[in-house]
């Protein structure tokens, strides 16, 4: 998997995230469970997945940054307008990919 360093995770996620990751790790979908990812095409800024999505994905071996892990779509929802707002903060702007992509690759040179 291809996980944020610094994963957003919901409030109800969060009580269970060591969880969820790890069937998610394992190739499990837990049930009502969404994603936020980097899109693997060039126009999104982010997209909101199902986690059983991950299976078409990873036969065809293309998983995404995933960036947020949440219950539900609603808790995504939520959890996708606090990034937004973050992003907003610190950058002026609401360019979420370019701050994601540039995050990543800070990461990246420190490792």
């Amino acid at each position: 998997m291809n996980w944020y360093p610094n994963l957003y995770v919901g409030k109800k996620a969060e009580k269970k995230r060591e969880v969820l990751i790890r069937k998610l790790e394992t190739g499990k979908t837990p049930a009502n469970t969404y994603l936020l990812t980097l899109p693997l095409g060039e126009k999104n800024q982010l997209e909101i997945i199902p986690a059983w999505n991950l299976k078409f994905w990873y036969k065809k071996r293309m998983v995404p940054m995933i960036i947020g892990l949440g219950c539900g779509r609603a808790e995504m929802l939520e959890l996708l307008q606090q990034i937004t707002e973050e992003v907003f903060r610190q950058t002026g702007g609401a360019d979420l990919r370019g701050y994601f992509e540039r995050t990543i690759s800070k990461f990246d040179r420190k490792q």
